[in-house]
């Protein structure tokens, strides 16, 4: 790996356009969008009508009837482009991480925590514009302010006790970069285990690979609607054996500014394997699922699972860390797979090293039936950390598992170790253009992440081929990726260029990049892509890892974890095309 240390302020880049989604579906929930579903329903009506009547010409006079049809009429105004300023960049976290209800469970006397959750939040704001964080719980937000002479603002919360949500709104012409990640650390007890996430943007389709409701293992469903008008949600389950059928439909109506949780388990008892998908109407909503495992009394893990790419052919992920596990250990890595629509097909899984392509037999090609959820155990690799794509040739959703082990449990009379679990999901990979460059010297942006308060980080860095491979060969080609980190104070604590053989992955420590005998701690890092990237596309992750290590003779890695997804940046604002008209409803 080739690396350039130097120091230097980052630069801004692109904004955020205004989700013309979320507007659409606000106007259908009021009497004017109502009025308008009428008026299009009887233009719908008299359009069918002509066209009969024009097929009845043609039978009756052997002519295409063009003539007997008056000709389409002239826009009265022609269509203008209108600037769309920015508005506010919401981004919603999730909240700590808590025990299912005793009452739900049984037995309120049963001490299922004997120490308590630290939980804390970060949010990280490069660029211009001004931000405020508020809760779910109702309090008024907060505005979150710069310290003097520094390069971005970075504002720490301790317990929160709810989830976040993170308001930006940029300066005009500004692009700043937002990133803010939320975690939990319990050391003991049913929920030991770091559960963290980077907090995301609210949406009207999420898709939750992860999480499973066979006995011993809890998995709560969290919905969370930022904004001012109640959304109705629609929730889809699969598992080994295909779709679940749900009570009530799946339906949920979540108010604004409100967080429902529920029990998978509860709804779709009994499915080794789950996938979740969510969508939404009337509104925005931000969903995760929090899952935990014991296996009797000793704890499996306990981490949060987050939407990632919709259905896609060619998907990606990172940081799928392994120490040599067999390909039977029940604690290898293993990766996910559904393909929810009505055709079966293959997908061929490879797995990116430090020096290339690593060969795992039985995964080249997997059998994918459609609606039934599909894991893979990726056991039998080399001690390492790897970035893994799926390449299929029906759309899939893709996510993956991994364990660390920990010490066994002190309160057992033989030795059960103890485990923590994180799951990560899957990007979809993107093709780049004809003549695609970096938008300024700086690089083209590939997304930021807020690192967990407590915690130490390790970055793993990927150059994946776009396309599959032909024999599994190594793709051709480089990847350059400029790695910048902040300090707690804002400050740009150094960086570095990381260069990337196509095909292959790195690890690297962000606190490597501070300045010698510096011992500021490192709170967000940036990545871009500096030059053309051809036919690879930048995939990467960040573990975090907390708590005390497992106690095996050489190992003093923590034994806790959790992977966390770059945040990127939204769409940035530009234009729309519009029209005046005389006639409402009907343009």
């Amino acid at each position: 790996m080739a690396t350039e240390n130097e120091t230097g302020p980052a630069r801004a880049g692109q904004g955020e356009r205004v989700d013309q989604g979320e507007k659409d579906a606000t106007a259908a929930g009021t009497p004017r969008g109502r009025g308008r579903g009428i008026v299009r329903r009887v233009t719908t009506t008299g359009a069918g009508l002509v066209g009969m009547l024009a097929v009845g010409a043609v039978a009756a006079f052997g002519s295409t009837g063009a003539t007997l049809l008056p000709p389409a009429p002239v826009p009265a105004d022609q269509v203008q482009q209108v600037a769309v300023e920015p508005g506010p960049e919401v981004t919603v976290c999730p909240g700590p991480a808590r025990l299912t209800d005793p009452e739900t469970v049984g037995d309120a006397q049963f001490g299922p925590a004997p120490v308590g959750t630290t939980s804390s939040l970060r949010a990280v704001l490069e660029g211009g514009g001004s931000a405020e964080l508020g809760a779910f719980d109702g309090a008024t937000p907060q505005g979150i302010d710069r310290a003097q002479d520094a390069d971005a603002t970075v504002a720490t919360i301790e317990d929160p006790a709810d989830g976040a949500v993170l308001a930006v709104r940029p300066e005009p012409g500004d692009a700043p970069r937002v990133a803010a990640s939320v975690g939990s650390v319990t050391t003991a007890g049913d929920l030991r285990g770091l559960a963290a996430a980077s907090c995301s943007r609210p949406g009207i389709s999420q898709w939750l690979v992860g999480g499973s409701t066979q006995i011993g293992s809890s998995t709560q469903l969290v919905l969370q609607n930022p904004g001012l008008t109640p959304a109705v949600v629609q929730v889809d389950v699969w598992g080994q054996g295909g779709a679940a059928v749900l009570s009530g439909g799946g339906q949920q109506l979540v108010g604004p500014g409100e967080e429902v949780v529920t029990l998978v388990e509860a709804a779709a008892p009994e499915q080794r394997r789950l996938v979740v998908h969510v969508a939404a109407s009337g509104g925005l909503v931000s969903a995760y699922l929090q899952h935990s495992v014991l296996d009797g009394l000793v704890p499996l893990g306990v981490d949060y699972v987050v939407p990632g790419a919709e259905p896609a052919q060619d998907l990606a992920l990172a940081g799928v860390a392994s120490v040599g596990e067999a390909v039977d250990d029940p604690h290898a890595p293993q990766l996910r797979l559904l393909a929810p629509g009505g055709e079966a097909g293959t997908a061929r899984v490879t797995v990116h090293g430090e020096d290339g392509t690593v060969p795992l037999r039985g995964v080249e090609d997997v059998a994918l039936t459609p609606g039934v959820v599909t894991d893979v155990s990726l056991g039998g690799l080399p001690a390492g950390s790897y970035a893994v794509s799926v390449h299929a040739d029906v759309p899939v959703v893709a996510g993956a598992s991994v364990d660390r082990r920990g010490a066994a449990d002190p309160d057992l009379l033989h030795e059960e170790r103890q485990y923590d679990r994180a799951w990560v999901a899957a990007r979809a990979l993107a093709p780049a253009a004809a003549g695609d460059a970096p938008v300024d010297e700086d690089g083209a942006r590939a997304g930021q992440v807020a690192l967990v308060p407590g915690t130490s980080s390790s970055l793993t860095l990927a150059a994946v081929p776009t396309g599959a491979e032909e024999g599994g060969d190594d793709a051709a080609g480089r990847l350059e990726l400029r790695v910048r980190a902040y300090d707690e104070d804002g400050a740009e604590a150094g960086a570095t260029t990381v260069t990337l053989a196509g095909g292959t992955a790195q690890t690297l420590d962000p606190s490597t990049l501070r300045a010698e005998g510096s011992e500021a701690v490192v709170a967000a890092v940036t990545v871009d892509v500096v030059g053309t990237r051809g036919d690879l596309d930048a995939v990467w992750s960040v573990t975090a890892s907390a708590g005390p290590p497992s106690g095996d003779d050489g190992d003093e890695a923590p034994s806790l974890l959790s992977v966390l997804l770059p945040v990127v940046d939204a769409p940035a604002p530009g234009e729309v095309a519009v029209r005046a008209s005389d006639t409402a409803g009907l343009g």
